[in-house]
């Protein structure tokens, strides 16, 4: 069935660029003491299983001159052309590494659907890893597990039965051009009745906001573009750079446990400490705390597993400029608390509602021109930073029988917000996907070794 993109589905195209590559990398790794796979298992397995991906079956169909929100419709994809294999250079430490960073550093072609897999064999390990790339307009992260749980299985030897063997929905047409034309028409129309509702939801969130700062009097909260400086704020270049690191999950929760607070807020603290000892090191530590954005799933029970983005965020910093490690926790909490309040007094619906009165042309022109001046380097930046923390399964999953050994993910950076940390936990690992840019942030992978002895430094301080 023809389906509109939502609002903030469709900013994810709109606002795209050549160095802002909109979409998300997830990482699974295999058990290198499991049989490997071949590409040819990959493609068999993602064949039967089909009929319930029907993300890998959207197509895009834009509305000539971006004059309204795109279309998906549903086809058949040629698998062979999304489904690849790649052996890595034996005895690379940082080969994986760079291939992911690669990978990240090219946008998916639009004319077909907006998703790749990759077999990567001859990881440090001896095992192998499937890399998914999926454009962030088709899913956000707990769309991105839904697609997991349709293609891994909990068990090594699943029934038969869970091989769909009916056939797919027959493709779709795009739709016809004077159909489109006239769909847009009618929301323009609409438009100027929909900005008067969405604007009086506006005030009247403004007034939650309000109130509830006036409740959290004292409190201190994060906002944007009341950033510090960084050194790797401004502009950045269509090339990516990639760290993977883990952290064990039963010690994270013991330290939350020990301080009274939760585990988003014992990573943010290590995330803080791990970015304070990096900005130490090169003398260019600000006075004032980072402003990180932390997205925020917007999905309901009956929308769980739904497509596209049901998604929000909220403002928080990390208290880099705090050395004292029970204190930065204890700010951490604190102003996450905070945050969390505001976020729900403007409303988890309002990015959407906002995004879906602007057509892709009244988003894309602004940012296109926004790029090319150059503007983010002469301005403080909206975030210093996105930290996203996604739980995944706490159970085993297996690919084709072979058990999963670890998860991680990548997420955007755009200009003036160069680095983005996506951690998200499987049985009792919490994987940290860094990315960034090389041009700008040289040595991710240094900053990523530091969150081990930040997560240290915390433990012993509540002697977890």
């Amino acid at each position: 069935m023809v389906e509109q993109l939502g609002g903030t589905d469709a900013a994810f195209l709109a606002l795209e660029s050549p160095t802002g590559h909109l979409q998300g990398v997830g990482v699974v790794e295999l058990d290198p003491a499991a049989a490997p796979l071949t590409l040819d298992d990959v493609i068999a397995l993602v064949a039967r299983r089909l009929p319930r991906l029907g993300l890998l079956r959207r197509q895009l169909v834009t509305v000539p001159g971006g004059i309204d929100r795109p279309y998906w419709i549903d086809v058949e994809p040629d698998l062979p052309t999304h489904i690849h294999g790649y052996r890595l250079v034996d005895g690379d430490p940082g080969g994986f590494e760079r291939f992911c960073a690669g990978l990240a550093s090219t946008q998916l072609d639009r004319s077909r659907p907006l998703w790749e897999f990759w077999l990567v064999s001859g990881l440090p390990s001896g095992g192998q890893a499937l890399v998914i790339k999926m454009h962030h307009s088709l899913c956000d992260g707990i769309g991105s597990l839904a697609l997991i749980a349709q293609l891994f299985d909990p068990e090594p030897d699943p029934p038969a039965a869970i091989d769909d063997p009916s056939a797919p929905s027959p493709e779709e047409d795009p739709p016809a051009l004077p159909w489109m034309l006239g769909r847009a028409a009618l929301h323009a129309l609409r438009r100027p009745f929909e900005l008067v509702a969405t604007t009086a939801e506006l005030v009247t969130s403004a007034k939650r906001v309000r109130d509830t700062v006036e409740e959290l009097a004292g409190a201190v909260l994060a906002a944007p573009l009341a950033t510090p400086h960084l050194p790797f704020d401004g502009p950045i270049t269509a090339e990516r750079s990639v760290a993977f690191r883990d952290l064990p999950l039963d010690r994270v929760k013991a330290i939350a446990h020990a301080s009274g607070t939760h585990v988003n807020d014992v990573l943010l603290a290590v995330l803080a400490a791990t970015l304070r000892t990096w900005l130490l090191a090169r003398d260019e530590l600000p006075d004032q705390p980072v402003v990180a954005a932390v997205p925020i799933s917007t999905r309901g029970p009956d929308d769980l597993f739904a497509p596209g983005n049901h998604v929000s965020a909220c403002f928080v910093h990390l208290p880099t400029n705090i050395a004292d490690a029970r204190e930065r926790l204890r700010v951490t909490a604190e102003v996450a608390s905070g945050g969390k309040a505001v976020h729900a007094a403007v409303g988890g619906a309002t990015l959407e509602r906002v995004t879906s009165l602007a057509s892709p042309l009244l988003l894309s022109v602004p940012a296109g021109l926004y790029r090319r001046s150059g503007a983010s380097a002469h301005h403080p930046a909206p975030v210093n930073m996105v930290v996203s923390n996604v739980a995944g399964p706490p159970f085993e999953l297996f690919l084709s029988g072979r058990p999963a050994a670890a998860f991680y993910a990548l997420g955007p950076i755009f200009d003036g917000v160069a680095l983005n940390i996506t951690v998200i936990s499987f049985r009792n690992v919490l994987g940290f996907g860094y990315l960034s840019c090389p041009d700008v942030l040289a040595d991710v992978d240094v900053l990523a070794d530091g969150q081990q002895q930040a997560l240290a430094e915390l433990a012993e301080a509540y002697g977890a």
